[in-house]
């Protein structure tokens, strides 16, 4: 076995040893998060690549749309929850990053900022801004973002209604059984939050597919990927006015 691979593999048992018997302290939100993430933010990007099913999907549906657009140099791409700006690597397989007037990166946990610092230094990326903060309190200054895009931190894995459109039905057993799982980490695959985007959104493109966990055989886990839009209102009907309809 080559040595890259075993250092690889070293690496990711670090982040399952961290993942399935994390030491977390703190008594605030971000304390508890850079807790759980600092002993595994080197490796993060490795491993998540091949657990975070839909997010490379999600990001080249969302490169489609924005070159549709055309405004070269005018797009605003807001990530929250960005982490490491892996997303934004992966974006520039599918767009010139040039085409965005500024790309902001917001998450809370320190240790995936720097991850995510080095990573812009490294690749050059002179339009991208990492902001570490909670993205609940985050706002871009006088800017209008064309795009915003959650994945993890938005959580891409989901639980179905009890009765759902057949495309992404699960049965009692998977509802019951993955919630559980993820709730040892303290994430709610519920369906409330979809249902919630789905209300206040204009449907775009939507995916529902089942993916694999590393170095767990036989089971799949299930995940979504979901575009929407400003709803189009009549004027004088909205509260701040007209919404756009250019906003995903």
């Amino acid at each position: 076995m080559a040595v890259g691979s075993l250092q690889e593999r070293w690496q990711d048992l670090q982040v399952l040893k961290n993942m399935w018997f994390p030491r977390i302290t703190g008594d605030s939100h971000k304390e508890r998060l850079e807790s759980f993430y600092a002993p595994q933010a080197h490796a993060y990007d490795q491993f998540r690549s091949r657990f975070l099913h839909g997010r490379e999907g999600m990001l080249r549906a969302c490169a489609r749309k924005m070159l549709e657009l055309g405004d070269d140099g005018e797009l605003v791409w807001v990530d929250l929850g960005g982490g490491t700006a892996e997303n934004v690597k992966f974006m520039s397989k599918y767009m010139d990053l040039s085409k965005f007037q500024k790309i902001y990166v917001v998450d809370i946990c320190g240790p995936l900022c720097d991850v995510a610092r080095r990573k812009a230094t490294d690749l050059g990326w002179t339009n991208v801004e990492i902001v570490e903060a909670d993205v609940c309190e985050f706002a871009p200054d006088n800017i209008r973002a064309t795009l915003v895009t959650f994945s993890y931190s938005l959580s891409n894995f989901y639980t179905s209604l009890k009765h759902d459109i057949p495309s992404r039905q699960h049965g009692f057993l998977s509802r019951w059984f993955w919630r559980a799982i993820f709730d040892l980490d303290n994430i709610d695959l519920g369906p409330a939050r979809r249902q919630y985007i789905e209300h206040h959104l204009e449907q775009v493109f939507e995916e529902n597919g089942w993916g694999g966990i590393p170095y767990v055989p036989l089971l799949k886990v299930p995940h979504y990927i979901w575009l929407g839009k400003k709803r189009a209102y009549m004027p004088g009907h909205a509260e701040n006015g007209t919404a756009s309809n250019h906003v995903y």
